[in-house]
């Protein structure tokens, strides 16, 4: 059999995971084969150039001035583990005589690719993210085609024109699955591959998740919320004009996450900058509601999410999303509330209507218990700025 090329690999596989379009997935890659296609990178620029200006159109809705990258050996690895990931539920695959040995092969050599040093480099996270943000839409389109002698299905596959021809006739019927994420990627074969690549592209985590995806670790993520142009970024695609469900659907994830962050042993640093985004998500959803004709009317969000029928559906993460900026109140009121809303008068009142009615719809007995469990992270005494740094009162003499 000819080995694939690192050309057809970029033009079948990478450029539509980035651009959009049909991946076609072939057999596994060996781990052979991606170091030999990376020393061949040089031989395919048409395809690589055609990769890189996909996710630079990626990026330019994210970021004012998208940086200069270029397809590098760790971002064609990803790939290669996410195709190996795909073969595994491929329809085919049990067709190509996988055995259970094999298919424990090819699970650990997609693990080996996909387990790429982590990066904090600004270029490099937005290259990755570019390269893999559609990797929880991912679908597979399966068609059911049933006609008058019988019927047939086609997975990831379009049917032969021999089939659906004749519609009226021969009494043809097409009926449309699509599989998504859950069936495709988060079951047991996949699930560590994904969730070990998941990890390799944190950005992607913050702006798009999957309720089958696996949770975010905000220690792997925290760096990016101290970008001011990445951190606005997420903070906007995570709370869209849309439905009160679909407002607070991302958000909530992110508390979750947060309540798992204070489990462990996390850097102080962390946890108050990450307890400061989520205190700014809700100034977001208060500024969404600035057009109320009552400006003192209750919040409509909240008494929809928040409210007592909907108790046993809320989101895990939920309540403490809204019961944060009480909580930081109480420990540090300086992250309670974003600066500037003071400022703001009708953006005051509005934040204020919230603290409220979040109060009364969780209760206060929420909001200390969240409280003391951010105490235990919060070690460093609050003390006035003026105490911690001292002018002096001549040039060349401190602490005067």
């Amino acid at each position: 059999m000819a080995k694939t090329s690192v050309k057809d690999f970029l033009s079948r596989f990478v450029k539509p995971l980035v651009a959009g379009g049909e991946l076609h997935v072939g057999a596994p890659i060996p781990l052979p084969d991606v170091a030999r296609w990376e020393s061949e990178l040089g031989e395919a620029s048409v395809e690589t150039v055609d990769v890189d200006d996909a996710r630079t159109a990626v990026l330019s809705t994210l970021v004012c001035r998208p940086p200069a990258f270029l397809l590098e050996g760790d971002e064609l690895s990803l790939a290669a583990g996410l195709h190996n990931a795909l073969f595994l539920v491929h329809p085919r695959a049990d067709q190509w005589s996988v055995s259970d040995r094999q298919r424990r092969k090819i699970i650990d050599s997609s693990l080996a690719m996909v387990s790429q040093p982590l990066t904090h480099n600004r270029t490099r996270v937005m290259a990755r993210h570019a390269l893999l943000h559609n990797l929880m839409s991912l679908t597979r389109r399966d068609i059911t085609v049933s006609w008058w002698t019988g019927r047939a299905r086609f997975q990831g596959q379009k049917p032969p024109t021999r089939l659906t021809a004749w519609k009226g006739m021969r009494r043809v019927r097409e009926d449309v699955t699509i599989v998504d994420f859950d069936e495709l990627l988060a079951v047991p074969d996949t699930a560590p591959v994904i969730a070990t690549l998941l990890r390799r592209t944190p950005l992607t985590q913050l702006l798009d998740a999957h309720p089958g995806a696996p949770p975010l670790h905000w220690e792997d993520a925290v760096f990016l919320l101290r970008d001011a142009e990445l951190a606005r970024a997420i903070a906007y695609r995570l709370v869209p004009d849309a439905a009160p469900k679909e407002q607070i659907t991302g958000p909530a994830r992110l508390a979750a996450a947060y309540e798992q962050m204070l489990e462990r042993a996390p850097d102080e640093g962390d946890v108050r900058a990450v307890g400061a985004f989520l205190v700014h998500l809700n100034a977001l959803f208060c500024l969404a509601e600035l057009n109320l004709r009552e400006p003192g009317a209750k919040s409509p969000l909240i008494s929809t999410v928040l409210s007592a029928e909907t108790a046993g559906q809320r989101p895990r993460g939920l309540a403490t999303l809204f019961a944060l900026p009480g909580a930081l109140a109480v420990v540090d009121p300086r992250l309670a509330m974003p600066p500037g809303i003071a400022d703001l008068p009708a953006l005051a009142q509005r934040w204020k209507v919230h603290r409220a009615q979040t109060a009364e719809l969780l209760g206060e007995a929420v909001i200390d218990a969240l409280a003391a469990r951010l105490r235990r992270h919060f070690r460093l005494a609050m003390r006035d700025p003026a105490e911690v740094v001292q002018l002096s009162r001549s040039p060349g003499v401190a602490g005067e």
